[in-house]
């Protein structure tokens, strides 16, 4: 994969906001976002064998959030603008899950 100039580590962490699957016989795998813990959402692709955790993540996204590391693409001005290439996809539980979860179940039983 050809990495631009403006590419270096990072790890950051957030909530999995969508998942696009690439079509068949594109390789698999796909792009998810990320709303990062600063408000900002990027974007990154993720291999075909992290479908399930990516997936996981995404369905889970109230109770569970992702710390991505790879190579982060920025602007000139030292903004991160999205991952440019994937190395890890770890999920951990947020402090405050149960909270979220009941909201989103009080939600669903006022529609």
């Amino acid at each position: 994969m050809n990495q631009p100039e403006n590419c270096r580590p990072v790890e950051v962490r957030g909530q999995v906001r969508g998942v696009q699957m690439n079509p068949p016989g594109e390789g698999g795998g796909g792009t998810f976002q990320l709303l990062l813990e600063d408000g900002n959402t990027i974007v990154s692709p993720y291999p075909k064998e992290w479908h399930v955790e990516v997936g996981a993540a995404y369905q889970a996204n109230d109770m569970d959030h992702a710390i991505v590391s790879g190579i982060g693409e920025y602007s000139p001005d030292g903004k991160l603008q999205r991952i440019h290439e994937l190395k890890s996809f770890d999920t951990f539980r947020v402090p405050n899950w149960k909270e979220a979860f009941l909201r989103r179940g009080r939600i669903r039983a006022s529609a």
